[in-house]
């Protein structure tokens, strides 16, 4: 669980034209966590390409350079370039300078060094240790409004708990998405199809409306901004449905993918919604190691 407020932030620009709104968003939290903020930048390299590797690093100082000149309180963060892959070489810089906290361009329709910000983003959410934010609006202040998918797992609690910890004054709205299972056989077999799945429907909604009492009590004090909400329907559709309808702020989403370079699973719903919805997904890594 990440119960703590991030000391070291690092974003991952990709230097495009919409580069500033992470950088940005990356300023806006460090402000609010007083933390400390590293910006990085990947040059690809591979051996199609060795040549020219010092001409480029010169560039990309100064686009870096022209980057933070929006910003006076950013003006003196580190900026860091490294060569190689980008995903491999952002996460392992983020481990080698003890980052807590990463931040990212949006999932899609960018490019991070030379290769689709979206590869790279979901590669790096999918391996990362610690929280990874990927940005795409334009920031507003602080977060004021989040929702958060939960199924009653100890890994929906670390994530509905990090979201807590990280944005005490926001409005978080915890999402369920359940599905009525309608059986017909046995003492069902004579009753008619619509009072089998009412009676169902309501079986599950006072089991969740139960579970979903019992997940958010579980966070004590930390609870009283915390919504609730009950969506029948597939979770990744449902979810994504009510981010569409009411726009959030912000999206939170647990991942568990391992950290080895070979296993890439992100859950099924944080890539849905990292690839989807129109605000800004926080992915949360709820494996255990």
């Amino acid at each position: 669980m990440f119960d703590r407020i991030p000391r070291r932030v690092m974003l991952a620009t990709d230097l495009t034209p919409a580069c500033d709104r992470a950088f940005d968003r990356a300023v806006q939290l460090t402000q609010e966590w007083d933390a400390e903020l590293i910006i990085c930048h990947v040059i690809e390299s591979s051996a199609l390409r060795p040549w020219g590797i010092e001409q480029r690093v010169r560039n990309t100082s100064a686009e870096l350079d022209r980057l933070v000149s929006s910003s006076p309180i950013a003006r003196t963060v580190p900026r860091h370039i490294v060569v190689g892959d980008p995903a491999d070489r952002i996460l392992e810089h983020a481990r080698q300078i003890e980052c807590d906290f990463l931040v990212t361009g949006p999932a899609h329709g960018k490019i991070l060094g030379e290769r689709l910000l979206g590869s790279t983003s979901a590669r790096i959410m999918r391996r990362a240790s610690q929280p990874v934010l990927s940005v795409r609006r334009r920031p507003q202040g602080p977060y004021k409004t989040i929702a958060t998918g939960v199924d009653f797992s100890s890994a929906s609690r670390s994530v509905l708990a990090t979201g807590r910890a990280l944005f005490p004054g926001a409005q978080i709205t915890a999402l369920h998405a359940f599905v009525v299972s309608r059986n017909w056989t046995g003492p069902n077999a004579d009753k008619s199809i619509d009072f089998v799945e009412a009676e169902e429907r309501a079986r599950v909604m006072r089991e969740s409306e139960q579970d979903m009492a019992d997940l958010v009590g579980a966070l004590g004090t930390d609870a009283g901004s915390i919504n609730t909400i009950l969506l029948e329907g597939e979770p990744n559709i449902a979810i994504v449905s009510y981010v569409e309808k009411h726009w959030p702020d912000l999206v939170i989403a647990g991942t568990h993918g391992r950290s080895g370079a070979h296993d890439d699973t992100i859950g099924s719903v944080a890539e849905l919604l990292l690839m989807t919805v129109p605000c800004d997904v926080l992915a949360v890594p709820t494996r255990t190691k």
